[in-house]
């Protein structure tokens, strides 16, 4: 019995001090959180919106511009998330400097997703106002 103990004694585990998240799971947490605190996560915690799909009676937007629909939270977050990808495909087309083909081809589809992302944003803002 006492042979394994010591035997137990000897395993050496990683202490929780020492172990350290990579850069990119960090990285990739304060975009997270960025994109739910910037597309209205609180908001939808606090206040619990009710869930509206647009009909033809109903336009999917809360007519007042300091309230807002789960739907509307969560259209303005997919915006941020096509817009934030844009941007990393645009700032990744630098790597294919060398090949101006594929750097042109990554450039274009970054650009057009930021411009996705800005115009329906101003849209869906658009449509409260």
């Amino acid at each position: 019995m006492s042979r394994q103990i010591k035997k137990f004694r000897k395993i050496k585990l990683p202490r929780i001090s020492s172990m350290k998240p990579s850069k990119s799971f960090i990285s990739l947490s304060i975009v997270a959180l960025s994109i739910f605190i910037l597309g209205g996560g609180v908001y939808d915690i606090m206040e619990q919106p009710l869930a509206v799909l647009p009909t033809p009676g109903n336009p999917g937007y809360y007519p007042d511009i300091t309230h807002q629909f789960l739907t509307e939270s969560i259209a303005f977050i997919f915006f941020l998330i096509i817009g934030i990808s844009g941007g990393y495909i645009s700032f990744r087309s630098i790597r294919y400097s060398y090949r101006s083909r594929e750097a042109k081809m990554f450039l274009v589809i970054g650009v057009l997703m930021l411009f996705t992302a800005v115009i329906g944003s101003e849209l869906a803002l658009q449509t409260k106002i």
